[in-house]
């Protein structure tokens, strides 16, 4: 019986907050839905392929048109310098992902992509009911992130593929004992998930 109810604890939870369109992307109509959350458009393995060094656009915040501003939305809860760290932590965990396999350009041509993401919700952890391991295990007080991001091809422009997605932090992780933990923790999750799509692309 306890057993039966840690396990519906861990698969229900706090659900992320749905998927929103911001106007972000170049084209939303070849996204289709994975789930209420997330929303992908995903190449083909050889669409990928054809694909090894990467133009990693500094990340920018982009919220919905009619979002209240970043200073209405967090009433003082978070910083220019919390919006920057972010930013940059978002950039970086991308680049540390590949860079070690894939080329980081600078300039278009061939066999480059240009990786386009902005952070598109933020919710901060709540710290004094994540140190408790019952409140952590029912998420109670787990942040996170929502993002869209898109590669297109840097000659042409065109959308190789896209997502939209809201994630909450790791309800087993230790993320969330900071403010912007769990937030990070979601964005180091979409680099990894990008390393492992070229990788299993690319034969590795």
């Amino acid at each position: 019986m306890l057993l039966a109810i840690v396990i519906m604890v861990i698969q229900g939870g706090c659900a992320a907050q749905r998927a929103q369109r911001t106007g972000f992307l170049s084209d939303y109509s070849r996204l289709k839905p994975y789930s209420d959350v997330s929303y992908r458009n995903i190449p083909s393995q050889e669409t990928i392929r054809r694909y090894s060094k990467f133009i990693v656009d500094a990340v920018v915040v982009h919220f919905h048109a009619g979002s209240k501003t970043i200073e209405e939305r967090f009433k003082g809860e978070i910083t220019e310098q919390d919006i920057t760290d972010l930013k940059n932590y978002m950039h970086d965990a991308i680049v540390n992902a590949i860079s070690d396999r894939y080329g980081i350009a600078y300039r278009p041509g061939p066999g480059v992509a240009r990786v386009r993401i902005a952070i598109t919700d933020l919710k901060k952890s709540n710290v004094l009911m994540n140190i408790h391991p019952g409140s952590k295990l029912l998420g109670s007080g787990l942040g996170g992130a929502s993002l869209e991001v898109e590669w297109l091809d840097s000659q042409t422009g065109e959308q190789i593929a896209a997502l939209l997605e809201s994630q909450l932090g790791d309800r087993l992780s230790l993320d969330g004992l900071s403010e912007w933990g769990d937030a990070k923790g979601v964005m180091d999750d979409w680099a990894r998930r990008f390393r492992e799509r070229l990788d299993e692309a690319h034969g590795y």
